[in-house]
């Protein structure tokens, strides 16, 4: 009879915190993207025409350049809908000369998994760059590793995105949306953990805040033309002029970034 009564008890005990766990649907997600600078420019540089960069300068640039740089974001996230974009922080010491590289873009991102669109405005030379097409495609294969991150117990999953690109992401099912930082989705979680090693960084979510953001899909400016991820290959191929001043290699890096 103790044994049913302690069984009863245990059943019970579950149910209830079952009913009562709370899965936030909406809130804001802090992050920070660390950016490894030296390996970012020397691949920059291994990829360039051999007349594509001062090499006596970029050389003289890395020697005083940090191993690595933090930018800020966050993901505010509400229902199906979701947009990360920057903290906005001045650049300290030699990254003010070095952001040229394109270590990051300030890019905004819109995800909306309900009906698939997909958004982005970039700072690019002096301009935007707006993109507007449907959710990026990822294969993911999620695996048993785990870690904690932000007091979030999250499971890792490897990913293949744009054909070739590796990533890894770890995600939590405690929050429910399918999403996470810049155009990465897919997951049945949120993703609170992303490392993509061809670029050079890693996201890592470092506070998760429950409230209800106010959300909007506008992006950019009225003047600024939607392009699709293929038209803006096309537009980036002419501008770069690849074959003449630089190369497929950096035209796909560059593309890589932006599309991420």
């Amino acid at each position: 009879m103790k044994l049913i009564f302690t069984v009863f008890a245990f059943v019970l005990l579950h149910l209830t915190y079952a009913q009562y766990a709370y899965f936030p649907e909406a809130g804001i997600i802090h992050y920070e993207k660390t950016v490894h600078v030296k390996n970012f420019m020397k691949r920059q540089m291994s990829l360039s025409k051999d007349d594509g960069f001062d090499r006596t300068y970029v050389e003289q640039l890395m020697g005083k350049a940090p191993d690595t740089y933090i930018f800020k974001n966050k993901l505010l996230f509400q229902g199906d809908e979701s947009r990360y974009e920057p903290v906005k922080e001045e650049l300290t010491g030699v990254m003010r000369n070095l952001i040229w590289f394109g270590f990051d873009y300030s890019t905004v991102y819109y995800q909306n998994q309900h009906n698939g669109a997909f958004k982005s405005v970039a700072e690019y030379v002096g301009s935007n760059i707006l993109t507007v097409d449907s959710l990026l495609q990822v294969k993911w294969k999620i695996t048993d590793e785990y870690r904690t991150i932000a007091g979030y117990n999250c499971r890792r999953a490897n990913g293949v995105v744009l054909d070739s690109v590796f990533v890894v992401a770890f995600y939590t099912d405690d929050i429910p949306l399918s999403s996470g930082p810049g155009a990465f989705h897919g997951l049945p979680g949120m993703i609170l953990g992303l490392v993509v090693p061809e670029q050079h960084y890693n996201i890592y979510a470092t506070k998760v805040d429950f409230t209800q953001p106010q959300i909007s899909a506008d992006l950019g400016k009225k003047k600024d033309k939607p392009m699709t991820r293929e038209e803006l290959k096309v537009f980036l191929r002419d501008r770069m002029r690849v074959g003449d001043w630089s190369t497929e290699q950096q035209l796909n890096f560059l593309l890589t970034n932006l599309y991420l």
